[in-house]
């Protein structure tokens, strides 16, 4: 193999390295504005299961701490359904991070 085509194959690689360096780096710097943006929704979410929590087996005290944090039920199996999808919502926008990342 001759010098030239040595050298462009090394050049070759170095333009694909230096193509995937960046594309991780923006990769990482996207992830991060992502889990950001989710921080907030994240500790709502774990405040207010830890609320609910502290009165659960009390229906009428879950019903209403879930009012009290803008949970719109009518019974401890809506509280609980409302708690799941929010945390679904997460797992889901969570997974997309993870598939920024992979």
């Amino acid at each position: 193999m001759n010098k030239d085509k040595i050298d462009g194959l090394i050049n070759d690689l170095k333009q694909l390295k230096d193509e995937l360096t960046v594309k991780a780096n923006l990769g990482m710097a996207e992830a991060q504005d992502e889990l950001k943006k989710l921080e907030p929704a994240f500790d709502e979410l774990k405040n207010k299961a830890e609320k609910i929590a502290d009165v659960a087996g009390d229906s009428a005290s879950e019903l209403k701490a879930a009012a009290e944090l803008g949970i719109d039920a009518k019974s401890g199996d809506e509280v609980d359904t409302a708690l799941e999808l929010a945390a679904e919502e997460l797992k889901s926008a969570y997974g997309k991070i993870k598939n920024i990342l992979s």
